[in-house]
């Protein structure tokens, strides 16, 4: 079976690459012998990251959020084309796939006119040119506050062969944009699924670490976040890093705790970087202990190294799923319905802060529940993540069987 995975967004970004990554081991898990290739918009930053063919996506824009107003005008009128014309045949990726299946992720979105959004969904409009089912695979859909985003939405997902979504919230976000595919099924993340892998730079990185300071070590990954729903965004952005200074410093006074800031996503730009928030969130406060990880880590033992800690903080939703399937007791940011979800889904919905009201007191008790109670969540955790790894290959399973319909 040949599998056209569309939607790739930048390896930089450890989530995104532990998606794909995590997919490849479950689509190969249950159809062993499919051929597998990616459509990515950096095909040359993602092609050493996995092991199958990486090509660059139809009809490649910019969505740097840098670009000129009038560029990105232009684009969303060139991806505006390509969804209402008929029969663009203009890749022949396409061609060869037997199913074209849109990667996991987040990005079916719109808080105002987006040619992102409309670039995500050409990708999948030109599955419909060539006649291939389309399967979105594991999908945070909404919020959609553009009424054009809306209606160019609908009209895509509304011919999808099969959407599987992350969290119920998606399913009502699709309600309320008038879609009526009635193949939804909810599952759990991909990235659960993805595979660890030992590392010697990471086990001599963390021996180093462990031999320097005696207490616990906690893993955190900070964001930088716009905050697009909030009038006084600079003041909410304020309150967030006074939030992750004053958690640093509580958890070393309290516990001598060694925290690593993690950045789980280096890039394509600088807004994406981790490290940049990382090393003003360090630099405004006299840690004894923590420090910036500064490293570009593959997604597999990124996961290995959160294996290896005491407890987790987390904006990255997907830092959060590499903890918590490693076992490790997580207190999760959420700036999308995403995080809340995936923790909903865990049961673990107290340890979750919204990001837009978060204040230090919250970040501090609630870590502090978290890690009062550590023992008894990595018990449950270790109850709960084989039923959460099952649910998250259904995708996988429902591409496998219309390899044998095919067949």
């Amino acid at each position: 079976m040949n599998i056209l995975i569309v939607n790739a967004h930048s390896s930089k970004n450890k989530g995104d690459a532990g998606i794909i990554l995590s997919m490849i081991d479950s689509l190969k898990k249950n159809i062993p012998h499919s051929n597998i290739k990616i459509k990515s918009r950096f095909p040359e930053i993602d092609k050493s990251t996995y092991d199958v063919l990486v090509h660059e996506c139809a009809a490649n824009i910019s969505v740097d959020p840098d670009e000129s107003k009038v560029t990105k005008v232009l684009s969303a009128l060139k991806m505006l084309n390509l969804i209402y014309s008929k029969n663009q045949k203009i890749d022949e990726d396409y061609k060869w796939a037997d199913v074209v299946v849109s990667c996991g992720g987040g990005f079916l979105l719109s808080h105002r006119f987006s040619p992102a959004l409309l670039q995500h969904l050409a990708q999948l409009k030109l599955a419909f040119d060539y006649n291939k089912p389309v399967v979105i695979y594991a999908q945070s859909i909404g919020p959609f506050y553009n009424s054009i985003m809306q209606k160019v939405s609908k009209r895509i997902l509304n011919r999808v062969d099969s959407i599987f979504i992350r969290e119920n919230i998606s399913k009502q976000w699709l309600e309320k944009i008038g879609c009526t595919n009635e193949n939804i099924t909810v599952v759990s993340d991909s990235a659960f699924c993805m595979l660890d892998k030992q590392s010697d730079y990471v086990d001599q990185l963390f021996s180093k670490i462990k031999d320097s300071h005696k207490g616990p070590i906690i893993g955190l990954t900070a964001r930088d976040w716009n905050f697009p729903e909030m009038e006084n965004r600079e003041l909410h952005r304020k309150k967030y890093v006074e939030s992750m200074q004053k958690v640093i410093i509580h958890l070393e006074e309290h516990y001598n705790a060694k925290v690593l800031l993690m950045p789980q996503v280096l890039g394509p730009n600088n807004f994406n970087d981790d490290r940049i928030i990382s090393r003003e969130i360090l630099n405004g406060i006299d840690s004894k202990y923590s420090e910036l990880i500064d490293y570009d880590f593959n997604p597999r033992e990124l996961k290995y190294f959160y294996s290896k800690l005491d407890m987790f903080i987390g904006t990255r939703m997907h830092s959060n799923i590499f903890s918590l399937s490693s076992y490790v007791p997580t207190v999760a940011i959420n700036y999308e319905h995403k995080t809340r979800g995936i923790m909903e889904l865990l049961d673990l919905e107290e340890y979750v802060l919204e990001i837009n009201e978060i204040t230090p007191n919250d970040l501090i008790a609630t870590s502090e529940r978290c890690w009062n109670e550590r023992h008894l969540l990595k018990e449950r955790l270790e109850v709960q993540i084989p039923q959460v790894l099952d649910n998250a290959e259904i995708p996988a399973k429902y591409i496998a069987d219309l390899n044998k319909v095919r067949s």
